[in-house]
């Protein structure tokens, strides 16, 4: 139903912040973070309480209004893009931390926290956030949760169906179900808080998160390492489990021609002195520096014993481990200034994963899209968090969809489901990917 000026009038009379025009609304509303999806909402509505989010939905719900839930609106998927004129409900305003207690380390947040400032606060506390995404700076803890974000500490973190402690949920027809749980154990029931982690609002509207910390570490350090072929990425991984144990915080690789895209438009330095067919960097966190930095350097060894690496450096500079942790999050970035990239988020057998770059590249030079210079695509890369099997697929084009993505899809899907893969692996389906979900899930 479309929205009337009397519905303007009821959102208003909440005393919810409302932006409205007879034309959609400015592209931070209406344009995903890519620029290939597009809105064309009209009416976007600020609320401040959980109460008035009810108000909403009860009242949309009764009207027939469409609502679509938008956080920092940092989405890849086209998921919090109103692309029938729904009406967009911010949860922005909702950015307060409601309780941290010091002691068990839980903390209770609205959803409209902005991820980076959320680890900002619980670090002056002694913790940190169990997720960290590239998007920190704009995503926020309710889309976070809404999504299942894995993001780049996932191998030590684990995903959010373990961090998250309790949620507030506004459901579709304004009930407040109330499961802000702040305790650990809790064997009384359904775990319903489980069914709205990942589920992207279609079920409800997330308000509120009791998410449990992770303490912040006394010692941190990196390696990146240079590497001439991707199994010797796994067998350095193997490694890595063997002799950094516990203190392996993340694990993350990429091939040359992402380096290339990161020096060039991000206009910064390699992390490494000498250009490698793959790249790794490896995070450790614990407790004592002495005891990590003698775990890191005997891991080292045996990398270079057993011929796996041509190039190391090692970072323990708190300046330089900001710098290099930089580089790898404006990966996404510099491949989107080099052209329109589609990019693809899947979990695949470590087996499979090199091999899916190559079938691409074949699939696309068949299909005379690839291979020379001024046909529609021009590069093809991945990169990756090698711990949770997660990879992303980048194929950057003249344009978004056309020849380039109906060559590409569904066949790429297929062959991610066939080789055992999982079509969305951190970004969520939105409201693209649900068509494809059938390579990797039964009906």
């Amino acid at each position: 139903t479309p929205v009337s000026k009397a519905d303007i009038e009821y959102f208003s009379g909440l005393g919810v912040s409302v932006v409205h025009s007879e034309e959609p609304l400015e592209a931070r509303y209406n344009v995903d973070a890519l620029g290939k999806y597009h809105g064309n909402a009209q009416v976007a509505l600020f609320p401040t309480t959980t109460l008035q989010v009810s108000d909403i939905l009860a009242y949309c719900n009764q009207r027939r209004i469409g609502v679509v839930t938008q956080g920092g609106n940092s989405g890849v998927c086209g998921g919090a893009i109103a692309h029938r004129g729904e009406v967009i409900l911010s949860l922005r305003d909702m950015n307060k931390v409601r309780d941290m207690d010091v002691i068990s380390g839980v903390l209770v947040a609205e959803s409209g926290c902005v991820l980076e400032d959320l680890d900002n606060y619980a670090q002056k506390q002694g913790y940190t956030v169990p997720v960290d995404l590239g998007a920190r700076k704009k995503c926020m803890i309710g889309g976070n949760v809404s999504t299942n974000a894995g993001g780049l500490r996932y191998l030590r973190y684990g995903s959010m169906h373990g961090s998250v402690l309790g949620l507030e949920v506004v459901l579709p027809d304004g009930q407040i179900l109330d499961s802000l749980f702040t305790l650990k154990k809790d064997a009384s029931g359904y775990d319903i808080k489980q069914l709205f982690i990942g589920a992207e609002g279609t079920l409800g509207v997330v308000t509120a998160v009791a998410i449990s910390l992770a303490p912040k570490p006394r010692a941190s350090q990196l390696a990146v390492l240079g590497l001439q072929d991707f199994s010797k990425i796994q067998r350095a991984f193997v490694l890595a489990r063997q002799y950094l144990g516990e203190i392996v915080s993340a694990f993350e690789f990429w091939e040359k021609r992402c380096n290339e895209l990161t020096v060039e438009y991000e206009s910064v330095d390699s992390l490494l002195s000498n250009s490698h067919e793959f790249y790794v960097l490896i995070e450790t966190r614990g407790s004592c520096l002495r005891h990590d930095m003698e775990k890191l350097d005997t891991f080292l060894e045996c990398l270079q014993g057993e011929k796996l690496i041509d190039e190391s450096r090692v970072v323990r500079d708190a300046e330089d481990m900001d710098k290099t942790w930089l580089f790898r999050s404006q990966m996404a970035h510099a491949h989107s200034k080099s052209g329109h990239m589609h990019v693809y988020d899947f979990s695949l057998p470590s087996k499979h994963q090199y091999e899916l770059l190559l079938a691409v590249k074949s699939h696309l030079e068949q299909a005379g899209l690839y291979g020379k210079p001024g046909l529609p695509v021009s590069d093809v890369t991945i990169f990756g968090h090698v711990g949770d099997d997660n990879i992303h697929l980048q194929v950057i084009a003249r344009e978004f969809g056309g020849v380039v993505e109906e060559t590409m899809e569904p066949w790429v899907y297929e062959w991610v489901g066939s080789h055992g893969g999982s079509v969305a692996a951190e970004h969520g389906l939105g409201s693209h990917k649900g068509q494809f979900l059938k390579y990797s899930k039964s009906p």
